[in-house]
This record gives C-alpha cells, sequence and structure tokens, in this order.
C-alpha cells in the first residue's frame, strides 16, 4: 500500500511537471504575442477606448442640455434630485488610472506567511494587460466580442475592488497553493492546505495548473494570435488589416466626438450642466 501510494505520488508530480511546462510555455507565447499586438495596434487601441469614454461623455451633456431646454431646468433640478436607478453600461471602458492606492493594495494583499519572496506585479500593470488583452475590438467574432466585454468588466470590478490576487487568477499567473484559491479550486473536502497529504496537494496543485491551461487556451487573443498565423501561411498581415480596421474606427469616433462638440457648442452648452 505504501509503495502504492509512491508511486502515485511520483505519476502525480510528473504529470504536474507536464502541466506546468505546457502552463510556462502558454503564457510564454501569449506575452510573446502581447508584445507584437501592443507594437503594431496598443496606441490604437487606447486611443479608441479615449474617444470612446469622451463621446459617451458629450452624448451625455447634450442630452442634459437638451432635457433642460424641453422641460425646463426647474423640473430637470427635481428630476436630478430623485433617486436614479442603476444602469448597467454595455461598455467596459477603461476606468481612469490613479483610483486605487497601490501601496495599500500590496500591503492588504502581501503575500502570505512562508511566501514572503512572491512577486506581486503592480496592479495598475497588470490591470492595463488585462485589459489590452481582453480588448473586445481583438475580438473576431460576435462572441468573442462578447465574452470579451464581460471579462473587460470582470477585470475594471477587480481593479477597483483592489483584488491583485483575482486579477492574477484571471491572467493565468501562477499563485502558491492555498493562496486564496477559488471556490472551485479550494482545499479538497474543506480541509486546510496544512491538513491535506502530500499526493493530494500535488493532485490540487495539478487541478489548478490545468485550470488556468483551460482558462488561457479559451482567451479571444489567443485565437486570434492562431488567426494571425493562419493569414501569414496565406501570405497576408492580419494585425497590419486590424490596424486599418482600428484607424476607420478611430475616425468615425474622431468625427463623432466633433458633431457632439459643435452640437453642444450650438445649443450654447458649454459650461451648462453636467
Amino acid at each position: 500500500m505504501q509503495r502504492s501510494s509512491r508511486q502515485e505520488l511520483q505519476s502525480t508530480l510528473e504529470q504536474l511537471k507536464i502541466a506546468e511546462a505546457e502552463l510556462s510555455e502558454l503564457n510564454r507565447q501569449l506575452n510573446t504575442f502581447e508584445v507584437a499586438v501592443d507594437a503594431q495596434l496598443g496606441d490604437l487601441l487606447d486611443q479608441l477606448s479615449e474617444l470612446n469614454a469622451e463621446t459617451a461623455s458629450l452624448d451625455a451633456k447634450l442630452r442634459h442640455i437638451r432635457e433642460e431646454r424641453l422641460f425646463g431646468s426647474d423640473l430637470m433640478q427635481y428630476l436630478e434630485g430623485a433617486p436614479q436607478s442603476a444602469r448597467k453600461s454595455n461598455k467596459a471602458e477603461i476606468p481612469p488610472l490613479g483610483l486605487v492606492d497601490r501601496a495599500a493594495i500590496h500591503a492588504k494583499n502581501g503575500a502570505p506567511t512562508g511566501s514572503a519572496a512572491l512577486p506581486v506585479p503592480d496592479i495598475k500593470a497588470l490591470y492595463r494587460k488585462l485589459a489590452r488583452r481582453h480588448h473586445p475590438d481583438l475580438a473576431r467574432n460576435s462572441a468573442d466580442r462578447l465574452a470579451a466585454h464581460e471579462q473587460r468588466a470582470e477585470t475594471n470590478r477587480l481593479y477597483q475592488a483592489g483584488d491583485i490576487r483575482a486579477l492574477m487568477r484571471l491572467a493565468g499567473m501562477w499563485l502558491p497553493y492555498g493562496m486564496e484559491l477559488p471556490d472551485d479550486l479550494a482545499p479538497l473536502n474543506g480541509r486546510s492546505s496544512a491538513a491535506l497529504s502530500e499526493q493530494e496537494q500535488a493532485q490540487q496543485k495539478l487541478k489548478a495548473v490545468r485550470v488556468q491551461i483551460s482558462r488561457l487556451s479559451n482567451l479571444p487573443i489567443i485565437k486570434l494570435s492562431l488567426d494571425v498565423k493562419l493569414a501569414q501561411h496565406q501570405g497576408r498581415n492580419l494585425l497590419r488589416e486590424m490596424a486599418g480596421e482600428l484607424q476607420y474606427k478611430v475616425g468615425r469616433k474622431v468625427a463623432e466626438r466633433d458633431y457632439l462638440t459643435a452640437q453642444i457648442n450650438i445649443h450654447g452648452g458649454i459650461g451648462d450642466g453636467n
């Protein structure tokens, strides 16, 4: 029985070694591709995000001006004082950085006892990485675009909450065993990590690595990297084509911004309302 247990442990450790190597290679390929995406599309993606936020603000301002002219300022002030129903945004734009005190976050999310050497990434850099990774304009179909919106909204929520561990998990970064694992990776039978046998700990770690591999493999940006390779075989530069598409979108957003600004000027709304 003892020999069988040792064999089981050895088998699990070998599987774990293979899985960790696969995860490491997947992360390497992903990081290499993200560098290429950032070099060719990064500025355009950032510009488009800023324009989306700017046009949304201008549109809200113009709507306020028109409603105030239609209903009168007294009624508008009364309505604005009434409780507002919560509305979900369909867009997951990048919120302004600098809203979170990184030092406080690192203190709150410091490495657990026994893992002081754990490298805790800069939360802003990690957030930008994830926001870029899940940018809807990198999706090549409607299903991936919807998934990107949902993932980006989750990234925004975690960033605002300062939950760097959850952001690390979302990024597929390895967390030491027992470091606030998600519910689907909680210690077996509700026991603490210290109460688990070496075999159980190895199994749990193997499960965690495989979950991370699955999550990374299903990212839209991974699918995009495969599309880029396929396009290369066809003699096409897909990232260059996407840059052209993004430039077109930026141009349309600039035109929309200028139109909204002109409408606000026409209505004499500069400095009025919010």
